[in-house]
């Protein structure tokens, strides 16, 4: 969550003008009401403008260093905090008939609905710019994919204990289902399901790894970089993500011994150098989050260093779009393509 504005720069009524005044967005107030302190706000960018934002201002930083700020995040992003710290209000919403919170305060529910009605306009806001760019089954594809998917996944699993529960108590034969069936009041076409449910989540688990190690591209680095090589590739597929990578062509520009380890080639942006862009490097973040390919000629010009195996280099970085600034004249020195400009 990249922080776009601060105190002491801007005092506490510039930063809710910065967000409310300057650009179109809606507030939160439901789910603001859950999880924000006194003072604090939540916003996303209005619906239908073909971009999709979440802000937040709250109070930053521990004891006499706290400070008021401005975070911007991707609405995916920002559904992995926001469920985090909304998970009493969901946990509510999974057991409604068992909740003790309904049956003492009514209204309870209503309040916890207005909350997900928000968290679902994120969710959606995030879903928007997929499907005018690539049509409704795009989005219904993400949105399967980032939620339904996992849903069932964790209901199989709860199926798969059930199931291993059921192997232990009654066995796994054929007079395992029929002791099931009677001892539980099911029908025995049940019990079989049940008993076999284990094993059809692990065939489901190895079925699907077989899958993503056919059809996911993985990029290892093409020279020694003194890193195990499942991390090595683990860095470099982070890096080239849905790049289109030229398997071995060469480099048109000389290549400094250090940087060689990382070289790659990639259709529009000719040849290449995976980094850890320095920008946007953080202790706790993940290889997706700072991994990118940077135009060689671009890491030469900015410097790099090597730590711990991996080339930093601070190539400029745009924070707000959470990407590299490319220069088109090192593109084309690569042997890349020309930057296309959507003005014109």
């Amino acid at each position: 969550m990249p922080t776009i504005h601060r105190e002491p720069r801007f005092q506490y009524d510039d930063l809710v003008d910065l967000v409310e005044g300057q650009l179109r967005v809606v507030e939160l107030t439901a789910i603001n009401s859950e999880i924000g302190g006194p003072g604090e706000r939540l916003w996303m960018t209005e619906p239908g403008l073909g971009v999709s934002d979440v802000y937040r201002l709250w109070r930053k930083g521990k004891g006499n260093h706290m400070y008021w700020a401005v975070d911007r995040d991707d609405p995916w992003d920002a559904m992995r905090w926001l469920r985090e710290a909304l998970a009493d209000v969901l946990d509510r919403l999974t057991r409604p008939g068992s909740t003790k919170e309904y049956a003492l305060e009514a209204g309870r529910e209503e309040r916890d609905l207005a909350v997900l009605a928000e968290l679902e306009a994120v969710w959606l806001s995030g879903l928007s710019p997929l499907s005018e760019a690539f049509g409704p089954r795009a989005a219904e594809l993400e949105l399967n994919r980032e939620l339904l998917i996992p849903a069932r996944a964790e209901l199989a699993r709860a199926t798969a204990l059930r199931s291993r529960m059921l192997q232990e108590q009654f066995g796994t034969g054929p007079e395992g289902a029929e002791r099931a069936a009677s001892e539980l009041g099911w029908e025995l076409d049940k019990a079989r399901k049940a008993l076999a449910a284990r094993d059809d989540y692990q065939r489901w688990v190895r079925e699907g790894a077989a899958h993503a190690r056919a059809t996911i591209p993985v990029h290892r680095p093409p020279g020694e970089t003194g890193l195990p090589d499942v991390l090595a590739a683990t860095l470099m597929t982070a890096a080239c993500q849905s790049e289109r990578v030229v398997p071995g062509r060469p480099s048109p520009i000389p290549l400094p011994d250090e940087l060689a380890p990382w070289y790659v080639f990639v259709e529009n942006l000719g040849a290449c150098v995976a980094i850890a862009v320095e920008d946007a490097y953080a202790p706790d973040a993940g290889p997706w989050d700072y991994m990118d390919v940077a135009p060689v000629a671009m890491v030469i010009e900015a410097g790099w260093t090597v730590r711990d195996g991996v080339i930093f280099s601070p190539v400029p970085y745009d924070g707000y779009y959470e990407c590299i600034d490319y220069d088109e004249e090192a593109i084309l020195a690569g042997g890349g393509s020309p930057v296309r400009d959507d003005t014109e």
